[in-house]
Formats: C-alpha cells, sequence, structure tokens
C-alpha cells in the first residue's frame, strides 16, 4: 500500500527455530483496508496485464505471456482476485510486499509488462524456490502505481530481499540478507542503521518503548536472535507477539505464514480472532474459493470459504479504491474503469486441458 498519508510501517520477518519456519507480516494503512482470503486453484492458463492496461479500455502493452499455474495458493487480497498483497503457495514459496518510498522499477524496452499485485499472483503460479523467483526477474517488468519491495521465502528457509533502485533490480539472499527481516527502508540502509546498536555492532540500546517506526527493524531483529536463541513459547504466538511490538497504531492485518507445515494464521482490525486455515483442507484441482478477512471466526475456517463469485470480488475491489483519493477528475473518471478492469481482468482465465 502507498497513499500519501500512510504511516509506512508494513513490516516481514522470518522465524526459523527447530523445524519450524513462519513468516510474520503486518499490513498497515490509514485508511479502512477490505479484503479477501483467496484459494487460488492451479491449472489455470492466464495472460499478463500491465498498469496501462487497467486505465485504458481495451489492452494495448505487448508484447503478452500466458502460463498455467502450476501450484495452488492461499493469497490474502484487497484489489480482487489475481492481484494479492502476498500469500504462500503449495510448494511452500512465500512472497509479499511493503512499501519502499523511492522505488523506481526498469523500463526494460521489449519485455512483457505485469501489474505488481499480478506479479506476485504470478510467482506463486510459477515458483516453487527463491531461486526460480530470482531467475524470473530478467522476463518481465514489474509496473504499477504502489513502490514497493518484496520479502520472498522458501522451504528450505532460503530468503531474498528484492528491490527496484534507480531502475535496477537490487536483491539479497543468502549471506548478503544476514537478518531475515524487512520493513520500509532499504535493506542496505536497515543493515547500516542496525549497526549502531547492541548486539549488532554498536552501544546503542534498543528501545522497545519507541513505538515511531524507524527502529522496528531492529527491533524484531533483537526478538528473533534472543527467541532463536531459546525459545519460550510456540512459534505462532511469538510470531504475533513480534507483530504486536512492530505495530506502530495503523494496523489492519496481522499475517503468520507457516511454511512447512502449510498453515495461514491472521487476524485483523476488524476480527480480532485468531483464525487459520491448512492447505490440506482444499482441492487446489478445484476452483476458487473466498473468504472475508475481517469475518470474525475463530479456529479453523477451512470450512467457511464460499466458491469465487464476481459480486463479491468487485465490493472488495470498489471499497478499496473508495477510500484511496487521487483527486476530483481521477476520482471520477479513473476509478470506475480500475474497478471494471480489476474485476473482469479474471473472466479472460481458462481452465487448462492439462496442468503444467
Amino acid at each position: 500500500m502507498n497513499q500519501q498519508k500512510q504511516l509506512h510501517s508494513c513490516s516481514t520477518f522470518m522465524i526459523s527455530v527447530g523445524d519450524s519456519l513462519l513468516i510474520g507480516r503486518n499490513l498497515d494503512e490509514d485508511i479502512p483496508v477490505p479484503g479477501l482470503v483467496f484459494v487460488n486453484p492451479r491449472g489455470i492458463s492466464k495472460e499478463n496485464i500491465g498498469w496501462q492496461d487497467l486505465q485504458i479500455a481495451r489492452f494495448r502493452s505487448r508484447p503478452r505471456i500466458q502460463w498455467v499455474s502450476k501450484y495452488g495458493s492461499i493469497t490474502y487480497n484487497c484489489f480482487g482476485r489475481e492481484f494479492p498483497d502476498g500469500g504462500l503457495n503449495e510448494a511452500g514459496l512465500y512472497i509479499g510486499e511493503m512499501t519502499l518510498l523511492g522505488t523506481v522499477y526498469p523500463a526494460g524496452e521489449g519485455l512483457p509488462k505485469m501489474y505488481h499485485h499480478q506479479w506476485i499472483q504470478h510467482i506463486l503460479d510459477t515458483c516453487a524456490s527463491v531461486e526460480q523467483v530470482l531467475g524470473t526477474l530478467p522476463e518481465v517488468i514489474i509496473d504499477g502505481h504502489c513502490q514497493w519491495h518484496f520479502f520472498v521465502a522458501d522451504e528450505t528457509g532460503q530468503t531474498a530481499s528484492i528491490e527496484f533502485l534507480r531502475g535496477k533490480a537490487v536483491i539479497h539472499t543468502a549471506e548478503s540478507m544476514p537478518i531475515k527481516v524487512m520493513c520500509n527502508a532499504s535493506y542496505v540502509d536497515e543493515i547500516e542503521r542496525s549497526k549502531e546498536y547492541a548486539g549488532f555492532g554498536g552501544q546503542k540500546p534498543v528501545d522497545f518503548a519507541d513505538k515511531k517506526g524507524p527502529l522496528r527493524f531492529v527491533q524484531a531483529a533483537t526478538m528473533l536472535r534472543d527467541y532463536e536463541e531459546q525459545p519460550m513459547q510456540r512459534p505462532e504466538d511469538f510470531a504475533f507477539a513480534v507483530l504486536e511490538q512492530l505495530d506502530c497504531g495503523n494496523n489492519k492485518w496481522q499475517i503468520v505464514c507457516d511454511i512447512r507445515q502449510r498453515r495461514m494464521y491472521y487476524r485483523t482490525s476488524l476480527g480480532m480472532n485468531l483464525r487459520y486455515v491448512d492447505f490440506s483442507s482444499f482441492d487446489f484441482s478445484q476452483e476458487a474459493r473466498i473468504l472475508d478477512i475481517h469475518r470474525n471466526d475463530s479456529g479453523d475456517v477451512a470450512g467457511k470459504f464460499a466458491p469465487f463469485n464476481d459480486a463479491a470480488n468487485q465490493e472488495v475491489i470498489a471499497r478499496m479504491w473508495a477510500g484511496i483519493n487521487i483527486g476530483f477528475l481521477f476520482n471520477q473518471l479513473f476509478k470506475p474503469v480500475l474497478v471494471h478492469r480489476l474485476s473482469t481482468y479474471p473472466k479472460t482465465f481458462r481452465r487448462a486441458t492439462s496442468d503444467l
């Protein structure tokens, strides 16, 4: 998310202790954020759509690419089907976004363009490892209205930060990503700032009472280091404790993905009960299913999902854009086109004759 008045305080981190491998993620925003949890099937034939395509009455950008979703996934979406903020797939690959102001996506003349939300789904559809994700970067151009960087992780424990600075992809992975945390500054800047603090090469104490935002990276890094040395609670409980510490006051969604158990936990500002869903509860060869992310059930919510329907999808998209002020003229002319294009895009899909 990337609006002018936003308190940029989204955070993502990995917990690795014993056999457990979890991703924690806060989504923060200063406007209401409606959303759906999606069960996305495998075996669906798709085509890329760019930011320009979403603003006009018909497709124009070229070249175009097609693919068939190889992996099913569970995602959290506020801009409708195929346009997630993040999620986890059957292969144990996680990807999610956070705001990074100053992001400049590559120009990449001659390459297919892909709206940044769709790129997340494309990665979940087609990749099983961090290595595979990084291998796709030269093949498409990510574009869109949000300035984002991305946290990627797989079930081996490999992670990567993907940023776009001055029009170039900047990657940190393996030894160049020693701290498995990302917030809203570039990864290099976060690492350099952390060196001022005790435990990371400096002398400054880490102040956990500071909730203004800039210390979130080093706060999370300290908590993760201490926990991995001496785990005192269940990993999923600790993940939510870290998310609470990193909340600067505008938190809308808290997501915890257990990569190896293929389970997603979540709670939201409008639905504070803890819910979870297991991948084993779904047949990813069937059609898409959805659940209102704010529906305040408790525990296992797999049985609460309903078949995907266009009306619910369009309603969430319209509600999301209704909270975004882009000026009178654009509000009147631009938003209706976007809502229409985002909501009708999934109608171009078809079931492939065979899964790839």
